[in-house]
């Protein structure tokens, strides 16, 4: 073992030298004569080398302290990173696979909003206790949900940290228990016999060309909102030669590619949107920031404008085709489309599924029959020539 006059006598030499006080803790003199700790230690099968001070700023005495709970944090497991540098390594390591940037601010909003207090606190020194606190704050405000996704992302950061040997146990077990089931409710649809009447309301408003054009796409073509919204020129996923639509993965929220069959009237208008388009970027473009894609919220918006707030949306359209095709028999009282060709449509992917067993083209010619019947019915709502009415432009 090392001595303090032995340390203070130490001489530089032409290349740096080490001499070792014992469990891992050495003094490096270097050329200039500066002397620093370093601590070798061995964690997940790998030998790290590591500066913890310099002499004398750093006693001997200090830096075997230092050297001990060093050791005794590896050997446990535990790590000195507090919570908001976990969460930043967490991010650093995961943030890179996600596409979307609205997705990337949720994350971070939500971290933030249940570990704010819990940033400068050492991560294996957090509790159940705390976490249990911060996510009651969030429950008591009335955001069961809100509360479900950051306790998720919290408990995925403490994974991580489990996984590196930063903490010996995931603070987060349990804490579910104490959040209230919430009731599922699905998203605003009318009836399809009130269809007609909200395309009329939406006839006489003050409506952009464009934004009655995405209106119309998301009634036949029943995608998600973000789908068509995000949808571009250049990434080759409309095939108009073979009246395809390929939704690429990162768009999808199963993260699988999906088709859909364009039939007339949703062809018609893509491709004179395609004939009319400034640039091969977003087919819908934000009005104020042409570089960005159509806001979800506009055609919402316009919904809203024309008196059916809280009665329709967007995603409604998916639960008008959804109940009516399931709903929908043949002469002999049969079943005019099979369930699982609607689901397929709709790219709900059962979750007892393998992701390698999805077939985006599964049941493609079912799902043409019933996107050309969807659009027959469709159409009188948007093209009301044939009742004697002025015909919509799109």
């Amino acid at each position: 073992m090392l001595k303090d006059a032995q340390i203070k006598s130490l001489k530089p030499k032409e290349k740096r030298y080490s001499l070792s006080d014992g469990q891992g803790l050495a003094i490096d003199v270097m050329p200039s004569g500066k002397k620093s700790w370093t601590i070798t230690y061995t964690k997940l099968g790998k030998r790290t080398r590591e500066k913890i001070g310099e002499y004398p700023a750093l006693s001997l005495k200090d830096a075997r302290d230092k050297a001990t709970a060093i050791m005794r944090m590896t050997m446990l497991g535990h790590s000195e990173i507090t919570v908001g540098e976990l969460i930043d390594e967490w991010l650093s390591v995961y943030s890179p696979g996600w596409s979307s940037e609205k997705y990337k601010k949720n994350v971070k909003y939500r971290l933030d909003l249940v570990a704010e207090r819990l940033k400068p606190i050492h991560a294996n020194n957090v509790t159940r206790h705390m976490v249990s606190t911060e996510i009651g704050i969030i429950v008591a405000s009335g955001t069961i949900e809100t509360a479900n996704r950051c306790l998720r992302l919290l408990t995925a950061v403490f994974d991580y940290a489990l996984a590196k040997e930063y903490v010996q146990s995931n603070p987060c077990v349990l804490v579910s228990k104490m959040i209230p089931s919430r009731k599922v409710t699905n998203m605003p649809a009318l009836p399809i016999g009130e269809m007609p009447k909200l395309w009329v309301a939406l006839d006489y408003m003050n409506m952009r060309h464009d934004v009655k054009q995405a209106l119309a796409l998301y009634n036949y073509l029943t995608c998600r909102p973000g789908e068509l919204a995000q949808a571009r020129w250049d990434t080759g996923e409309f095939d108009f030669e073979n009246r395809i639509w390929l939704i690429p993965a990162h768009r999808m929220k199963m993260r699988l590619e999906h088709m859909i069959y364009l039939s007339d009237k949703p062809l018609e208008i893509l491709k004179d949107l395609y004939r009319n388009r400034t640039d091969d970027g977003f087919v819908f473009k934000n009005h104020n920031k042409p570089w960005e894609h159509m806001p979800t919220e506009t055609p919402l918006a316009a919904i809203k404008r024309a008196g059916y707030r809280g009665r329709m949306t967007t995603h409604g359209f998916r639960s008008v085709l959804s109940t009516h095709a399931n709903e929908a028999r043949l002469p002999d009282g049969g079943r005019m489309f099979d369930s699982d060709v609607i689901e397929r449509h709709l790219a709900h992917v059962p979750r007892n599924k393998g992701r390698a067993a999805y077939n985006r083209a599964k049941y493609w010619d079912d799902r043409v029959r019933l996107m050309n019947w969807w659009a027959d019915i469709v159409t009188p709502w948007i093209y009301r020539g044939d009742n004697g009415q002025d015909e919509t432009k799109l």
